[in-house]
């Protein structure tokens, strides 16, 4: 009888032995044969679930931005009128974009890449465009529950922050460890 495998499994399998290389080497570290030998498989199964190299990189990053809104869908709203409750939850919801542990500190590495990639490869174009756009609707919906004005200008601002930090935190561009990271977010909340 032949066995039978989860597509989905197998798929999740590959996704994170690729997570596991970009993060050491970058994306050209990603290449079938390397995400083969990581992942203990063959290069025809990475390429029975991957055309190329960029469509697997965009199921890297799309699997990272699935990653952060599992996590961001722990913190409702708050309620109408209660500031203190949408501040504190604004700081939830930036805590967990930014590297604050090593989960995150992967995610944006990851990230990184893909974005900064996504200027020359226009195949990682749209799923850079679509996370940040998910990341602007969950910013101008935590930053409205504050009651700050003009929430979509102030997000705007917030993602330049978040953006800044990360890559300070993740390169050798800065020196932001966590916790200077955690206290310039708490900063920037209490002054809205």
């Amino acid at each position: 009888m032949p066995v039978r495998i989860d597509a989905d499994a197998r798929r999740r399998h590959i996704v994170d032995a690729t997570l596991r290389l970009v993060m050491t080497g970058g994306l050209s570290a990603a290449t079938f044969r390397k995400v083969a030998a990581e992942a203990r498989l063959n290069i025809g199964s990475i390429r029975h679930y991957f055309a190329d190299h960029e469509t697997l990189i965009v199921a890297v990053a799309t699997e990272v931005g699935d990653r952060m809104g599992r996590r961001l869908t722990r913190y409702p709203v708050a309620a109408a009128g209660d500031r203190p409750a949408a501040k504190r939850h604004l700081l939830r919801v930036i805590e967990e974009l930014v590297p604050l542990d090593d989960e995150r500190h992967r995610e944006a590495v990851v990230l990184m890449e893909v974005i900064a990639a996504s200027r020359l490869n226009p195949a990682f174009e749209p799923v850079v465009r679509q996370m940040a756009a998910d990341l602007r609707t969950v910013l101008i919906d935590a930053l409205a529950a504050t009651g700050a004005p003009d929430p979509e200008h102030q997000a705007v601002h917030l993602a330049a922050l978040i953006s800044g930090l990360s890559l300070d935190a993740v390169t050798p561009h800065g020196s932001a460890g966590r916790a200077t990271v955690r206290a310039v977010l708490e900063q920037h909340v209490d002054r809205l």
